[in-house]
């Protein structure tokens, strides 16, 4: 990677840094509310609360998981393999077969890229294609791929729940993938490899297995999804012990997906989320193994990651009313269960949304109040609510969480990457209310009035949901 690449972000901090400095230095008294100071600032205390905790608890299981075999065996996993089965038996325990499944749609412009990263599991391939209108399924049946067309668009559950009839019956463990990703090997990343995984994950017992996903390297906001991505995983699921989530990459025995799958909405939605609660609520394991890594490509542009979000929040919102009796069986699981889906989910994100926006609201206001008494003539109305110290509070606050998290949760080849957005890191989770506003708007208009507040890319009207919610 170009170190020129890195100037333009520095260059940005480095001017947000001259900004506080001169904003202190000319602000004038303005009134001071410690009631407004916490409120404006709660964003950086939940989020540095949760962090704490989850690195506690992550703490927690690799201590669990230590003895002879050391970090290198056991790091990054969020149970004690070893109490299951010793490292030395694990070693020489071949993988049963296996097979890696996939639904696909429209493939034809990213299908050399497909099968260069999947040509050595070819073999191990079940696709199927979810209602495909171009090439996609003759020029992978051409080149000798297996793939299976009933040319109906049933979207992604409903298809993989449609190929899994098709996958023989003597192979009870599925990895199932999105079409965009790559499994990175011992030099890129994972210090298993897939075999080694698949193994691990069939003597465990578990219902599902999430490896660590990461972003490639591609521009500055993939940084922050890079970031965001090593959090959500090394520290979010890490901490989450045998009651994690799945992702759009798990590992799945067999008979559990086909039970989650019979059970689901097959709405395409947080079907991920949905497919977890499902298993987890029947007393299921799932549990995450950072050990093998996998990789994609963020939205490249805002638009479209703006589209992925507005879909995960809508979709967050709709599995969690929906689901609400399993997430309640889930969270008697454990008082860390308890934690993660009612206090967690249930509240700082869902119930607490509409402070949150306040928060973020007054933050703005005290960064344009502060903007304004550096470069403008006092044209942000001064007082209690736009005090220029709030914005510098959350920003210096989120700065030192940010260092902390960057040494302690991002792997050690990947800071040199994101650490030029660290010290902007408050402002993407500042920005990320706003989809999370409209991802859950579209969840209540949806219900209330059938419309849509914002179309995102998840449904769109030339191709709607054909599944009907159940």
């Amino acid at each position: 990677m170009s170190s020129w690449s890195i100037l333009p972000p520095l260059a940005v901090c480095g001017l947000l840094a001259g900004w506080i400095a001169l904003s202190l230095a000319n602000a004038q008294a303005v009134g001071f509310s410690i009631f407004v100071f916490a409120v404006a600032n709660l964003i950086v205390y939940t989020d540095a609360v949760d962090f704490a905790l989850r690195l506690y608890m992550r703490r927690r299981h690799t201590a669990a998981a230590g003895d002879i075999s050391g970090a290198s065996q056991n790091g990054n996993l969020s149970i004690n393999l070893n109490a299951i089965l010793p490292p030395d038996a694990r070693r020489v325990v071949p993988a049963s077969p296996f097979a890696i499944v996939a639904s696909i749609f429209n493939l034809e412009d990213q299908l050399e890229e497909f099968m260069e990263a999947f040509g050595s599991y070819r073999d191990r391939m079940w696709l199927i294609s979810d209602g495909s209108t171009d090439n996609t399924v003759l020029r992978l049946r051409q080149a000798g791929w297996r793939c299976f067309d009933d040319g109906i668009n049933r979207r992604k559950p409903g298809a993989l729940r449609r190929l899994l009839e098709r996958v023989p019956a003597h192979i009870e463990t599925v990895m199932v993938i999105d079409p965009d990703i790559r499994i990175r090997g011992l030099s890129e990343g994972s210090t298993i490899d897939l075999d080694q995984f698949v193994s691990d994950f069939q003597q465990s017992g578990a219902a599902a297995a999430c490896p660590r996903i990461m972003i490639e390297p591609d521009g500055f906001l993939a940084r922050f999804q890079a970031f965001e991505y090593a959090l959500a995983f090394r520290v979010g699921r890490e901490s989450l012990a045998d009651f994690s989530i799945t992702s759009g990459v798990s590992f799945y025995r067999r008979s559990a997906l086909v039970r989650a799958l019979n059970e689901h909405s097959l709405s395409v939605y947080a079907e991920d989320f949905e497919n977890a609660v499902i298993l987890l609520s029947h007393g299921e394991r799932i549990y995450y193994d950072g050990r093998l890594v996998v990789s994609t490509e963020g939205p490249g542009s805002l638009k479209r990651w703006f589209s992925q979000r507005v879909g995960w929040y809508h979709g967050l919102l709709k599995v969690y009313t929906e689901r609400f009796p399993e997430v309640l069986r889930v969270s008697r699981r454990s008082p860390f269960a308890m934690y993660h889906y009612l206090i967690y989910v249930g509240g700082l994100s869902l119930a607490m949304h509409l402070v949150k926006v306040v928060s973020a609201t007054l933050l703005l206001i005290s960064f344009l109040s502060g903007l304004d008494a550096l470069l403008l003539d006092d044209l942000v109305p001064q007082g209690s609510f736009a005090n220029p110290e709030y914005f510098i509070a959350a920003l210096t606050s989120y700065l030192a969480l940010g260092l902390i998290a960057l040494y302690t949760s991002v792997p050690k080849a990947e800071r040199a990457y994101t650490a030029p957005i660290v010290p902007l890191y408050l402002c993407y989770a500042i920005t990320h209310i706003v989809p999370m506003t409209v991802g859950f708007g579209n969840f209540f208009t949806l219900k209330l009035f059938r419309r849509r507040i914002y179309q995102d890319h998840y449904e769109s009207p030339a191709n709607p949901d054909v599944v009907a919610e159940k």
